[in-house]
């Protein structure tokens, strides 16, 4: 391969990396807009806890029919048509909750909102894994970060429009169209090397986990639960539990994913520092920390740290163990992320559902206690599950 091949080849990897970060933003902003709304949807529909853990339900349902969507589509499109397409359907989606002024609306909403984003999520996943062991470093967290970045922008879209007083059909619609437009421009520049499209198009998605894989799968699922449930449910915490305004409540997402954020730019800088195992069970420990502040802090405004803290700490727990289930021997890595995004989806997308079960029954500070206990099963669960070999 001549110099100026090579040259053009990084030029183009470096590109497809920029737009596939862009997509990762486009589906952090979609989920967190979303979110940052479910206070004035739940009211409008007249819901209570219980419905609304319904409507948390057919976003978890619907990931469940993106993610063998993905496997089924990315094969016989190819993973760039593929990935352009789930950025735009997700986009496109994200509005649809709006018009949800009744449960079953609210719920078929919701239902094609987690169809696209299940789709999204495989697809892009399975994106930067190719492009990790083509560039040979690890940039999962990185690209996580833009995800995180994406639900910055999303609570603070949603809390700029909510306090401007823009109903869901308006202020979601200028959101989602300015998302579908992103996710328009990233198209052309996803890209990988021909190997790859082969790999993808070669690698059956649907296989069993080994007992290594279910292990990872389970940890994945404690860590979407505690992810989740603070952004889904964060807002109303705040609002039910707190007294505190809806636009406000906001903030209390925007501390977590500005966090999050922040973490997940470090975040492949600490797993190369410290290892994956102690990465996760130093990350693990701080989001226990910052759970227990959110359920113990008198006001609102204490509560907010909390949020901080908490959005530090889960904020690498996702990529490097999905980076590793990439890396595992004897499984390819394509099958390998699909078996831990189908676990962590088929198990960590109900954990917003079973808040609000709980908080129905007893109350939202309870529900939260439940993550509290998620965390420490990750401190002191992951050193046996991870093989030795594939630790650092």
């Amino acid at each position: 391969m001549s110099e100026l091949s090579v040259a053009a080849e990084r030029r183009a990897l470096f590109a497809s990396r920029v737009a596939v970060s862009a997509i990762f933003f486009v589906g952090g902003c979609g989920l967190t807009l979303w979110a940052t709304y479910i206070p004035i949807l739940k009211a409008r529909a007249g819901l209570d806890d219980a419905q609304i853990g319904l409507v948390l339900m057919c976003v978890s349902l619907g990931c469940l029919c993106g993610m063998p969507a993905a496997g089924f589509l990315r094969p016989r499109l190819g993973p760039l048509r593929a990935g352009a397409l789930a950025g735009l359907a997700f986009a496109a989606a994200s509005f649809g909750p709006a018009l949800g002024v009744t449960l079953p609306l609210l719920a078929l909403a919701a239902a094609v909102f987690g169809l696209c984003f299940g789709f999204l999520d495989v697809c892009m996943n399975s994106h930067v894994s190719a492009l990790e062991r083509e560039l040979g470093r690890p940039i999962m967290s990185s690209a996580h970060a833009f995800f995180s970045l994406g639900t910055v922008a999303g609570a603070l879209a949603g809390g700029t429009l909510i306090g401007f007083g823009f109903a869901p059909p308006l202020g979601m619609g200028l959101a989602s169209a300015g998302l579908v437009l992103l996710a328009l421009a990233a198209m052309p520049w996803l890209w990988l090397p021909e190997h790859h499209v082969r790999e993808a198009a070669d690698t059956s998605v649907f296989r069993l986990p080994n007992r290594t894989m279910a292990g990872i799968g389970v940890l994945t699922v404690l860590a979407f639960v505690i992810e989740l449930a603070l952004i889904d449910w964060g807002a109303l915490y705040l609002v039910q539990a707190m007294g505190a305004a809806p636009a406000l409540a906001a903030s209390g997402v925007a501390a977590f994913s500005v966090a999050m954020t922040t973490g997940r730019l470090l975040g492949d800088r600490a797993t190369r520092a410290l290892g994956a195992v102690t990465t996760i069970q130093i990350s693990a420990a701080i989001a226990f920390a910052g759970v227990a502040l959110i359920v113990f802090a008198p006001t609102t405004l204490a509560t907010l740290p909390g949020f901080a803290i908490a959005g530090l700490g889960i904020a690498n727990l996702v990529p490097i163990l999905f980076s590793l289930s990439g890396r595992m021997p004897g499984i390819p890595p394509n099958a390998g992320i699909a078996m831990t995004v189908t676990i962590a989806y088929g198990g960590g997308l109900f954990g917003p559902p079973l808040i609000g079960f709980v908080a129905h029954a007893l109350d939202l500070r309870a529900a939260f206690m439940m993550l509290t206990v998620g965390a420490l099963v990750i401190v002191v669960a992951v050193r046996a599950v991870i093989p030795r070999a594939v630790r650092h």
